[in-house]
């Protein structure tokens, strides 16, 4: 029988400020149970109404009847299993397919039979881990057997040959693994390590606490929700050691220094799926609804870079597991929807408002980490500490002023909302040194006036209406500033580099040449460009001066591109010249239309300054120019 589960007043309140106490997350925790446990009965009846779903496999009915004996004899088995984060990702893709009649997979996915045969590799795993004897056939992937939360065998070279395997235990000696003429014995102690047989990657929170393990997810089909079935990519035990080593040391940190954040972060992340390692600044991780407590996440750079990315992804956690209890938001916002696309300064993108509640909660937790960070460093560190406080709050303070706006939220969320603006509109009145302040202001004008370049567009029949004014000699102040709404299709694209080349040119000003920065960005940036914007970064009048220079240099010849005009507003700003940069910071995507529209004409192209110079004076310039988009 499923438990009905509720959340009370005092759980949402702990949960919207980030102090989530224990009886709290085990709350998330067996509502997050239940749902999988109801995800797998709406399966089973599913099933029965596709004929073709089993395949040379037995139907799911064998493998959630497997499920139950194991259950009967070792509960915990049963239930570490069934919490292993990809099960739901497998679940929701399933039944998506059961439910959705398709009768063949579409390109790229592999046959119904097989992505319903990841229950038999379930059931097996809870034979192995309940010490229930069990012959199960299960699905191979690629020539490998994987058996999710224990291991992975790799018995084939010749991949595809054999689709099905065997698992056979009597419960009591080492269990075999047969995929066509190929056998397998497994060691006794399956967490050991043997010829053909790669066993999970656990790893401990503390290196002598006893507490709940960490897998370390080099191998499930399902561990990536962004592209399910990638192949195993087995992890040396160097590797599995180092990320080890970064799990205790970001542990140590946030205990000593963050003690909600060393309660809350191993309550809800029990897997980690290894992404390659970033350059620096550019952390990759992610997670996903369906994928309760699992993180993606590229290897950290040190205790500080995993300690705040832990914080962050485990706070995507905790509101996914809310999400399923409670609605913070109407399902009508939760799409795509073009009249309720938001700005929020983490994204390139634009994000409806449940995604923007999603990173304004997970940030809330990241400028709290810095918050109490900064004190704890020195040097440029702690600059750079500073920095990232500032940008942090100032940007999750926008996102919370868009929130309490938004009609789509349920009094619950409201309510959330108005919890997270308690705890932190205080913030506000903390002191941030002048080296940090200045680079978080213009860091925060650089994030809003290159997503607005990006994801905004001037009606085009007004755009040509300014140009033929432009071009007939008029004045800006005799035109009416012509409204831009949210691009259809906005191009995607990866953070502006500039952003990442600030924090470089803070945390280590000695290494700011163009060849250092190319080899740590790893980001293809024109030299031209890429000038400017450490003339811009190095900050004083005479830099400031030469980046204009650059800038103008570099949009005579491609007025198309979208950094140069946000950086040259930002260098004009920094020069004396705030009028005239009004126009690049809060309206950049009308300047780059403007321009294209003159030089589409046949004209030669515009000097940006000048151009720049003439929009600034057009009336009524500096106003909200699409829905979600705040002044600056």
């Amino acid at each position: 029988m499923l438990t009905r589960h509720h959340v009370s007043v005092a759980d949402l309140e702990a949960i919207a400020t980030g102090r989530i106490t224990a009886p709290t997350g085990t709350r998330i925790a067996a509502a997050e149970r239940s749902r999988r446990m109801l995800m797998l009965r709406a399966l089973a009846a599913a099933e029965r109404e596709t004929e073709e779903s089993a395949g040379p496999l037995p139907p799911l009915a064998h493998a959630f009847e497997l499920l139950a004996r194991a259950e009967a004899l070792d509960p915990h088995a049963v239930a570490s299993v069934l919490r292993h984060p990809p099960v739901g990702v497998w679940a929701v893709r399933l039944l998506g397919r059961l439910q959705g009649g398709v009768a063949g997979p579409r390109p790229g996915e592999p046959p119904l039979w097989r992505e319903a045969g990841y229950a038999h590799a379930l059931a097996a795993a809870a034979a192995l881990r309940a010490g229930l004897p069990a012959r199960v056939r299960l699905p191979a992937w690629a020539g490998k057997v994987i058996l999710p939360t224990v291991g992975h065998a790799v018995l084939d070279d010749a991949p595809g040959d054999h689709d099905v395997a065997t698992l056979e235990t009597d419960g009591r000696g080492p269990a075999r693994v047969t995929l066509g003429p190929h056998t397998l014995e497994l060691p006794a102690d399956p967490h050991l390590r043997a010829p053909g047989w790669h066993p999970a990657h656990l790893l401990s929170w503390t290196p002598r606490e006893p507490g709940p393990a960490v897998l370390l997810d080099d191998a499930d089909p399902y561990r990536d929700f962004r592209s399910p079935w990638p192949p195993p990519a087995p992890l040396t035990d160097g590797e599995s050691d180092t990320w080890q080593r970064h799990l205790h040391d970001a542990a140590r940190l946030l205990g000593a220094r963050h003690p909600d954040a060393a309660r809350t972060v191993p309550l809800v992340l029990n897997s980690l799926v290894p992404l390659p390692g970033m350059p620096r600044f550019r952390t990759s991780s992610a997670s996903y609804a369906e994928a309760f407590g699992s993180a993606l996440v590229s290897l950290p750079r040190d205790a500080v870079d995993f300690a705040v990315t832990l914080v962050h992804e485990s706070r995507h956690s905790v509101l996914n597991g809310l999400s399923h209890q409670i609605q913070l938001v109407d399902r009508a916002a939760r799409g795509p929807r073009q009249d309720t696309l938001l700005y929020a300064p983490w994204r390139t993108d634009p994000r409806p408002p449940w995604g923007l509640l999603h990173g304004t909660y997970a940030f809330t937790g990241v400028a709290d980490f810095w918050r109490t960070e900064r004190h704890a460093l020195a040097g440029p560190r702690a600059v750079l500490a500073h920095f990232e406080f500032a940008v942090w709050r100032d940007a999750v303070a926008i996102a919370l002023r868009t929130l309490a706006g938004q009609p789509g939220l349920t009094p619950w969320g409201r309510s959330f909302v108005t919890e997270m603006a308690r705890q932190t509109v205080p913030w506000a009145d903390d002191d941030v040194p002048a080296e940090a302040f200045a680079p978080a202001r213009a860091e925060l004008a650089d994030l809003r006036s290159t997503w607005c370049s990006h994801n905004l567009a001037p009606d085009p029949a007004a755009t040509r209406l300014l140009a033929d004014h432009r071009l007939g000699g008029g004045p800006g102040e005799e035109v009416t500033v012509p409204p831009s709404r949210p691009r259809a299709d906005p191009p995607q694209r990866q953070p502006e580099l500039r952003c990442e080349l600030r924090r470089l040119h803070i945390a280590d000003a000695g290494t700011f040449t163009p060849d250092t920065l190319a080899r740590l960005s790893g980001v293809e940036r024109s030299p031209d460009l890429l000038e400017a914007d450490m003339c811009l970064l190095r900050g004083g009048p005479a830099n400031a001066a030469r980046a204009v220079d650059r800038y103008r240099a570099v949009l005579t010849g491609a007025p198309a591109t979208r950094p140069a005009w946000v950086g040259l507003g930002l260098a004009l700003e920094a020069s004396g010249e705030g009028e005239t940069a009004t126009s690049l910071l809060h309206r950049p995507e009308l300047v780059r239309a403007l321009a294209l529209e003159e030089r589409a004409r046949g004209a030669r192209t515009p000097d940006p300054l000048e151009l720049a110079r003439w929009t600034a004076r057009i009336p009524g310039l500096i106003t909200q120019p699409a829905t979600g988009v705040p002044q600056l």
